[in-house]
């Protein structure tokens, strides 16, 4: 992602830059969208739990409760996106590899311009 964005800030051929700009900007998008679906995946399998507990469970009959009481023993743990098992997937981890990108891209820039 750094080096597109480093080739377009050096390209000086519009026609060039044309699919550097398309790659740079479909990858953030791929990026964003599995990061913002895997955080609201987190987010709302936390609350099954919750939901579970606020129900009127007390009222049901003993299979209900048991089935229930699965329900709310399996959602103790979210359900959540990883990258290949190395990091969940969120909005803070987007944050951060955009941070890095930016750092690798200023990195690129400054020994370029030397």
């Amino acid at each position: 992602m750094c080096i597109s964005a480093f080739n377009i800030t050096t390209i000086d051929d519009f026609f060039l830059m044309v699919p550097f700009i398309a790659f740079l900007i479909m990858w953030t998008l791929q990026v964003f969208v599995l990061c913002y679906y895997s955080d609201m995946l987190i987010e709302s399998s936390s609350e099954i739990s919750n939901a579970v507990y606020r129900s009127k469970w007390y009222k049901a009959n003993s299979v209900v409760m048991k089935d229930l009481l699965f329900v709310l023993r399996r959602s103790q743990k979210p359900c959540k996106l990883t990258a290949l098992g190395f990091t969940d997937l969120n909005l803070r981890v987007f944050s951060k590899i955009m941070s890095s990108a930016w750092s690798y891209f200023a990195l690129l820039h400054t020994v370029y311009n030397k």
